[in-house]
């Protein structure tokens, strides 16, 4: 029982609070990162989409 016990808090370490974090962190740096493109009309309009779905506006 305790390896059962111990198997399941090995499992369920990374909560989903952790990954939801790491999921902003993620998105924003990604954002951040989108600034440094460059294109041409369309590009720049498809990555300022990009960057209001990856800052949740």
């Amino acid at each position: 029982m305790i390896r059962k016990l111990e198997a399941l808090v090995q499992k369920y370490q990374i909560t989903y609070a952790d990954n939801a974090r790491d999921i902003r962190h993620t998105e924003a740096e990604l954002a951040g990162m989108i600034e440094e493109l460059d294109g041409n009309e369309f590009d720049r309009k498809g990555l300022a989409e990009l960057k209001t779905l990856l800052a949740g506006n």
